[in-house]
């Protein structure tokens, strides 16, 4: 049973090599400076992005949290840098244009001083699925790790819940795709 649960577990936290690509997304970031995604991302080395993709409020304030989680345990492990940076992005399918500012005010407010408010915002796509499909990421409920090279492009994705393992792999992960 215990064989079962931890070849679950490496499952939902496994990495996928040759992720895709991001599609392109016009966005503001919390502190209100414009920011296109995937391609204003400016790690030297590398950019860690984390993603809640979800169109049901419920699963998407589930995803936040655990993606806060997950920088929070990286943070207390120095594991960012100038060379290394984290971005937080939850990814909505776009609601009509008078929500969007509603919607902003009230994740920035849950993001704030907890991640740099010009590494996050707000993703509006028109399609959830294109979105995930176009960079290889399954739309599962789950939240979202992606690390990218320094022009946003995706090389390692990581799912799931921020345990002592996934958070070793992901800075190993890290470590290793920044020595490259």
């Amino acid at each position: 049973m215990i064989r079962l649960l931890l070849t679950s577990f490496l499952l939902l936290a496994a990495t996928v090599a040759g992720a895709g690509e991001f599609e392109n997304v016009k966005a503001k970031t919390f502190d209100k400076n414009k920011f296109v995604f995937p391609s204003d991302v400016r790690g030297s080395r590398l950019n860690v992005l984390f993603l809640a993709i979800s169109s049901d409020q419920d699963n998407g304030i589930y995803q936040q949290d655990l993606l806060l989680e997950w920088q929070a345990q990286l943070d207390q492990r120095d594991v960012f840098s100038g060379e290394v940076v984290a971005y937080h992005f939850p990814v909505l399918a776009g609601p009509p244009f008078f929500v969007k500012g509603i919607i902003r005010r009230a994740l920035k407010k849950s993001y704030d001083g907890k991640v740099p408010l010009d590494q996050a915002g707000v993703l509006f796509v028109d399609d959830l699925e294109s979105f995930a499909a176009a960079a290889n990421l399954p739309l599962d409920g789950e939240p979202t790790i992606v690390i990218a090279d320094a022009d946003g492009k995706p090389l390692q994705a990581f799912k799931g819940e921020a345990t002592l393992d996934g958070v070793g792999a992901l800075m190993t992960a890290i470590a290793d795709l920044a020595a490259e």
